[in-house]
């Protein structure tokens, strides 16, 4: 995807490593030695590798190959790990049924997918391809917020020596175009690219058909979700 080709050589800069997303899945599963963990929407790899330090054995994807290409400069060689190009949608194809212990799909990813048809088929192909008791993990900007404040933009990112500016420009189609600009010095890359603006009451409808508890969070911290929180973060046990 352009969108992400164009920002790679500044995205583990305006978005580094997050600790507690690590510590949201050892939370969520227990410590990570020995489990078979599937991260959708890797990106340059930086929590699939912290994963993998702990042992877990990592299978990634993400549609963008420079970004993977980022992912395996990074890669220590000795970890269980495999980054491979891929679309969530095709989920099914790629692993067998019941091959992961948890499946996570964080950094806003779910809604490039199109339709809500299109979630609910990527749900569906997840929660085959996760084990009894197995936890789906998820994380999306809370849209809840966005479309009820009509929010026109996130916070810019500021990470020497870029600056990432992003705007929400909002259609009568249920989505958003994410419009972004990439400064570093004089230079400016400008971008966009369309998010389906996902309610919570909409995903809770189709995690429910998949998964036996399905619980809600404004945060990697675990904080209390409401229609306020900046995140809507999920754990869904099957």
């Amino acid at each position: 995807m352009a969108f992400y080709s164009e920002i790679v050589e500044a995205y583990d800069a305006i978005f580094p490593f997050n600790e507690k997303q690590l510590q949201f899945v050892e939370t969520a599963c227990g410590q990570l030695a020995s489990k078979v963990v599937l991260d959708m929407g890797c990106g340059t790899g930086a929590l699939s590798i912290a994963m993998a330090r702990r042992s877990a054995k990592v299978r990634a994807f993400d549609y963008d190959a420079d970004m993977l290409g980022k992912a395996e400069e990074k890669r220590p060689a000795a970890l269980d790990i495999v980054f491979r190009q891929g679309d969530m949608r095709l989920v099914d194809a790629y692993f067998m049924p019941t091959t992961f212990d948890v499946a996570l799909c964080f950094g806003n990813t779910l809604v490039h997918l199109q339709t809500l048809e299109e979630v609910e088929q990527t749900i569906e192909a997840v929660s085959g391809r996760l084990k009894q008791d197995g936890r789906f993990l998820l994380q999306i900007v809370n849209y809840d917020r966005v479309i009820a404040d009509d929010v026109k933009s996130l916070p810019t990112l500021n990470s020497e020596p870029y600056t990432f500016i992003r705007n929400y420009i909002h259609r009568s189609d249920g989505k958003v175009d994410f419009e972004t600009i990439l400064n570093k010095g004089k230079q400016s890359i400008k971008n966009s690219v369309p998010l389906l603006m996902i309610r919570q009451e909409e995903l809770d409808n189709i995690l429910r058909k998949y998964f036996t508890k399905v619980e809600y969070f404004g945060g990697f911290d675990r904080s209390q979700w409401s229609p306020s929180s900046f995140h809507l973060v999920v754990e869904a046990t099957k």
